[in-house]
């Protein structure tokens, strides 16, 4: 519809200039409708036509000539045109003056141009006359239509080239914005990562008095990001020290040497309030869907009873030995309408926060499939694919035998708050009577 819609007013504008672009057809009529009443009609009326055809013709050849072959100008001077018409008729020379004359009183355009010294000023007396032009240059047809085109070319590729330079600026602006709240959002995150780590610091340091009540920045910079990220990330961290250096009270930066150089370092202020690890650990919740699931992100159907979760954790941020009951719990009460999970084993060791589940069958996967894709878990987007049987079991051997259903211990969606009831010391039989490795 775009197209053919682009083809119509093309082809409309094609059109109107073609009929702007007209020759001296028409100019005959207007001339004679113009002659003076007191006048020889005759004598004034063949001198005028002749004078407005030779005229359209020039022009018409100057306007429709090839640029390199184009005579210098378009118009007459009035001994050219005077001469012209004598050569026409000699009855013609006294009456010359007196058409231009006429033509200045008449006011109206007649099909020909008095210029003046000034061309761009209006010509009062006849005197100030010097050359003439036609202002209905006589073209023929293929001259006219070639004109038309490419005056229409011109003007739709000066139009799209507007266009196209605003929708350039437009998504270019769109994407720096885009950028910048990445950018936000990824400093937001490097500053809470920033944080877990000096209080996970300090905690251990009220268990070990060896500890320095201290962290280097770079060290802290080198524990958080991979080498092959650092360059990328530069500015992000940079924002996050900033922001921490401005509207962090709990964090003091204070210069010490360590091992003979001089080191910025993170010293954290803010006292434990507990022994328990557990309780330095930040709330994990469910946080809502990133996008609704559609053919263009979900398979139509069921492939696999077992499942692939990325994005579940972030190992270096976890603290305490049971962490991952507190990803188990998680995992079922997200999925507590769903009573075909039988296995659930968490990698531990996992950089992507890895989460492998089995199901009763592939409907049961389905479910959980839709109910955890592309939820937002503890600040990250989880993603899930299907994971062939085969695969599962070859590496949880021990998932072959799980054929009961799990069920989440806290029926009331806070993931967290059960944590310290696991670390009891029967909390590693319960693990390994629920499917954990």
């Amino acid at each position: 519809m775009f197209l053919l819609m682009a083809a119509c007013l093309f082809f409309l504008l094609l059109g109107l200039m073609y009929l702007r672009m007209r020759g001296s057809g028409a100019s005959e009529v207007d001339v004679v409708s113009k002659y003076p009443n007191k006048m020889e009609k005759d004598t004034i009326l063949k001198l005028l036509l002749n004078l407005h055809d030779h005229l359209a013709h020039i022009a018409g050849q100057h306007d429709c000539t090839d640029p390199e072959q184009q005579q210098a100008n378009r118009s007459l001077s009035m001994k050219e045109a005077s001469d012209y018409l004598v050569q026409q008729n000699e009855q013609y020379h006294p009456w010359v003056l007196l058409s231009l004359e006429w033509i200045i009183r008449t006011g109206e355009d007649v099909g020909i141009r008095l210029i003046g010294d000034n061309p761009e000023e209006e010509v009062a007396e006849v005197g100030e006359v010097t050359r003439l032009e036609s202002t209905h240059p006589k073209m023929s047809f293929s001259c006219r239509f070639r004109r038309a085109f490419c005056t229409v070319i011109h003007r739709v590729l000066f139009i799209l080239s507007v266009i196209g330079l605003a929708w350039g600026v437009f998504y270019y602006m769109k994407y720096r914005w885009r950028r910048e709240e990445e950018e936000t959002r990824q400093m937001y995150d490097m500053v809470e990562r920033i944080i877990g780590v000096l209080r996970i610091h300090n905690a251990s340091c009220q268990e070990n008095n060896d500890l320095q009540p201290y962290l280097p920045i770079p060290h802290v910079r080198d524990s958080l990001v991979q080498p092959q990220d650092r360059k990328k990330l530069k500015k992000v961290w940079d924002r996050a020290v900033t922001f921490l250096s401005a509207n962090e009270s709990r964090i003091r930066t204070e210069s010490q040497r360590i091992g003979g150089a001089d080191f910025l370092v993170w010293r954290w202020l803010q006292p434990s309030l507990s022994c328990d690890q557990i309780s330095l650990i930040p709330s994990k919740v469910w946080q809502g869907k990133a996008f609704p699931l559609d053919r263009r992100n979900s398979p139509p159907n069921s492939l696999t009873p077992c499942l692939k979760i990325r994005n579940m954790f972030d190992p270096v941020m976890e603290v305490g030995e049971n962490w991952h009951l507190a990803i188990h719990e998680a995992i079922l009460e997200k999925c507590c309408d769903n009573d075909g999970i039988v296995h659930i084993a968490v990698d531990k060791n996992s950089r992507e926060g890895c989460v492998y589940v089995k199901c009763l069958s592939a409907e049961h996967s389905g479910k959980a499939f839709k109910a955890l894709h592309g939820s937002w878990f503890d600040g990250k987007l989880v993603t899930v694919k299907y994971l062939r049987l085969d695969r599962y079991h070859q590496r949880f051997p021990q998932a072959q035998g799980c054929t009961t259903s799990l069920k989440p211990s806290n029926t009331y969606m806070n993931t967290m708050s059960r944590l310290r009831h696991h670390t009891s010391p029967d909390s590693s039989s319960n693990a390994n009577s629920l499917g954990f490795s």
